[in-house]
């Protein structure tokens, strides 16, 4: 993609950001709710639910944090796409610069 970006590329980019963001983080949340119902099943005890939380905030919460709010939007919006959490359908709105961009890091990504 190009270095220069227009203001409702950038815009467009934050918010595709933010949707893989919380796409990614509420399929996480299901594993912790499955873990409760377990709970509530009495499969699992309270100490469980605790270790599961804990592991699910020191890992994969603090790596999705890292991956949308510490890193470049783009390269994690290219990453999403890549990965399948952004379909061809959220960019339906999108640029020609934005989809070459996109191309383009599958393409090197892949190399």
């Amino acid at each position: 993609m190009h270095n220069s970006r227009t203001k409702s590329e950038h815009k467009l980019i934050r918010q595709l950001a933010s949707t893989a963001w919380e796409r990614q983080l509420r399929e996480e949340l299901k594993k912790i709710g499955g873990v409760l119902l377990e709970t509530e099943s009495g499969h699992l005890s309270p100490f469980d639910v605790d270790a599961a939380v804990h592991a699910f905030h020191n890992g994969v919460s603090r790596e999705l944090c890292n991956r949308y709010s510490d890193s470049d939007p783009w390269f994690a919006v290219c990453l999403a796409h890549f990965d399948g959490v952004l379909t061809d359908e959220d960019f339906s709105g999108a640029s020609d610069n934005i989809r070459e961009g996109l191309k383009q890091f599958a393409y090197h990504f892949q190399s």
